[in-house]
């Protein structure tokens, strides 16, 4: 299931001038000079020769979830939650539940695409592709069907490795995204609208629009990273997800994911996660089951602009201005502050905000990096510790100032809130600020406006502490709330994952 895909046609002019550019080595110079047919040949059997190569590996995966709706919101409805997009299908879920509509249980069948990367059987694909599958149905080009189970996943990057039970497959050849450049052709395969799901993947063909494109906010809840992306025409669609991008020689530059669309369609701009060094060792990675690792500072940034340029002496889009300052994070730690804009990490330059979000993610946790910064117009450095990036619903609490755990969120208890609470002034503890109706806070009767003091055997005096407290606790763990005494909060279970907030930032999560 593609978040949303694209479809773009090139104009058959503009397809022919282009290939008179490309292909005459491979063409007599006369015959190519009288002969426009030759050249369009040229091309098309440059377009079946790469696909030949990598058909035979690609596959459709069919992901079954369960899901609750209201009792109209039946399975194949072109409003059926699967097909939503992740924040979207996130709001309609708020929205029913605070109008209280009922729910039913009911299972959606997701159709995405994929690729095999080993003769034993792994596969790789798009993580929105098997985000919560109870079920996964593979179906290889030759229409023998397979049951997959899970490997490894890596939300962030948006990539996930499942694995059948087979030997001796076809593999995809693996190329290399940092050799791509504006215009050249490349193949798109997948199974758009279902169409592949018989194992026989649809072809589209296009160029390539653009490469090092960055799509800010989607995905935020889940803590995706679009960023450094291929754009292509090549007409991807609704299927086509997690199925290749290959270039002419067949192999595989990309791996597509999003679309950028008004009606959720094709509107001929769409992205690939490219496959470059650093995704070759995820993609090893996630083979072995490994959980994938970021660097992180706590900041959030975005590009300088004209204003901010002015009154700090920077340059119009030259470097990465810092927004925020997570409290608690190692930029904050370190001394950076809002307003500073981070110009280099080390001895590597920072253009734009992009630049600043790969660099720190590919740090290893715990090494100290150089920021050299702008503040008040004078450049300065600071050393920071690089952290672990944190899992989605504490960093999306952190921004908003809190922290999710168990489906309640607690801030720090400020001398309104304890008179608000009629605590006294000297009183200590965390505000639960709010509560997901079924989650494991709710069901164990914590409400908005409680005051925990203590988790465990641990007194708790700040959001940080609480943190701390609950960060290892697996199973049941009793809380004491101020005035209302011991709470036992269970576990989520297997399959219901810590909820956490939601929100919309223009501002990128940035390193």
């Amino acid at each position: 299931m593609a978040w949303k895909a694209w479809r773009g046609l090139v104009p058959a002019a503009a397809l022919l001038m282009a290939a008179a550019v490309a292909a005459p080595a491979a063409l007599n110079p006369d015959e190519t000079a009288v002969n426009p047919a030759a050249i369009a040949r040229a091309v098309e059997k440059a377009i079946l020769r790469a696909s030949e190569k990598v058909a035979p590996a690609v596959v459709n995966i069919v992901a079954v979830r369960e899901v609750a709706g209201p009792p109209l919101m039946l399975e194949g409805s072109p409003r059926a939650p699967d097909v939503l997009p992740d924040e979207l299908r996130e709001r309609l879920r708020d929205e029913l539940e605070r109008r209280r509509v009922p729910l039913v249980p009911f299972q959606v069948r997701g159709n995405g695409s994929g690729f095999i990367i080993s003769a034993e059987g792994h596969i790789l694909t798009s993580e929105h592709v098997v985000r919560d599958a109870v079920r996964l149905e593979v179906t290889l080009a030759d229409r023998r069907r397979y049951h997959a189970e899970a490997v490894g996943a890596d939300p962030r990057r948006d990539l996930a490795v499942i694995r059948i039970d087979a030997q001796g497959l076809p593999v995809a050849q693996l190329g290399d995204a940092s050799k791509l450049a504006r215009g050249q052709f490349v193949i798109a395969l997948g199974s758009p609208f279902g169409f592949g799901r018989d194992g026989q993947a649809s072809l589209s063909f296009g160029i390539v629009s653009g490469t090092g494109r960055t799509i800010p906010g989607i995905g935020r809840e889940l803590d995706r990273y679009y960023g450094n992306l291929i754009q292509t025409d090549a007409a991807i669609n609704p299927g086509n997800s997690g199925g290749p991008l290959v270039d002419l020689e067949g192999k595989v530059v990309g791996v597509n994911a999003v679309i950028s669309s008004r009606d959720g369609f094709s509107d001929g701009v769409g992205f690939a996660v490219p496959i470059t060094r650093r995704t070759k060792a995820i993609i090893e990675r996630l083979k072995r089951g490994e959980r994938i690792v970021y660097g992180f500072l706590g900041v959030e940034i975005h590009e300088v602009t004209e204003a901010e340029a002015d009154q700090i002496g920077a340059e119009v889009g030259e470097g990465a201005y810092v927004s925020k300052v997570l409290a608690g994070m190692p930029a904050a730690e370190a001394g950076l502050r809002p307003g500073d804009v981070v110009l280099r990490v080390g001895d590597t330059p920072v253009h734009e905000p992009d630049d600043l979000i790969q660099i720190v993610q590919a740090a290893p946790v715990g090494e100290k990096v150089v920021l050299t910064i702008l503040r008040d117009g004078e450049r300065r450095e600071i050393a920071v510790e690089v952290g672990r990036r944190p899992a989605p619903e504490a960093l999306l609490a952190s921004a908003e100032g809190g922290r999710w755990w168990r489906g309640m969120r607690v801030v720090p208890l400020s001398d309104e809130l304890r008179e608000q609470t009629g605590l006294e002034a000297g009183r200590r503890g965390v505000f639960v600020r709010e509560v997901r109706d079924g989650s494991p806070a709710a069901d164990s009767g914590i409400v908005p406006g409680m005051v925990i003091d203590q988790v465990g055997p641990t007194k708790i005096a700040s959001v940080r502490e609480f943190a701390a407290a609950t960060a290892e606790g697996e199973g049941p763990v009793f809380v004491h709330v101020a005035s209302a005494g011991i709470k036992i909060i269970k576990a989520p279970g297997k399959d219901a994952p810590d909820p956490g907030g939601s929100g919309e930032n223009k501002d990128q999560p940035g390193g």
